[in-house]
């Protein structure tokens, strides 16, 4: 029989290639790709997103925002204000009787209403040196010129 005998009987209508090319996916390459996925999704993608790298770089984002509060805070009141590091975190006070005396008022922070104090995340650790664990920000924003913070 030839091509044009098919034609004439309508096998092969509308096909514009030949039946042995697809353009789908087979079952066999869709369970294969499903596999892959729940190999990546086990093993690679918690290793990119771990939990405490996140957390440490978000303690680390609020203690700056700490430290330019507190610098903020000196000079707008005219105070000294102190950022105490902890191995738990840290805390921002004012003196008492502002220009001595023990750093015994607790700072408040404006958007939340509570004291300027954070804890450290679970799974991140802060070492602290007892001599230099806290930063003073005078009247004018500064620091004394011995402070050294690395």
């Amino acid at each position: 029989m030839s091509l044009n005998g098919n034609r004439a009987k309508g096998l092969g209508r509308g096909r514009s290639s030949p039946p042995f090319l697809s353009s789908g996916v087979t079952l066999t390459e869709l369970v294969l790709i499903m596999i892959l996925v729940a190999i990546l999704s086990l093993f690679i993608l918690p290793r990119l997103f771990d939990l405490t790298d996140f957390g440490a770089h978000g303690y680390f984002d609020s203690l700056d925002a700490a430290l330019g509060y507190a610098r903020k805070e000196a000079i707008t009141s005219e105070c000294p204000v102190q950022v105490s590091l902890a191995s738990g975190g840290y805390a921002l006070a004012q003196a008492s009787q502002c220009t001595n005396g023990s750093y015994s008022i607790p700072v408040v922070n404006a958007a939340t209403g509570h004291p300027y104090a954070t804890t450290l995340p679970s799974g991140v650790a802060q070492s602290t040196n007892p001599a230099t664990s806290s930063i003073v920000f005078d009247a004018t924003g500064s620091t004394p010129a011995t402070e050294t913070v690395t």
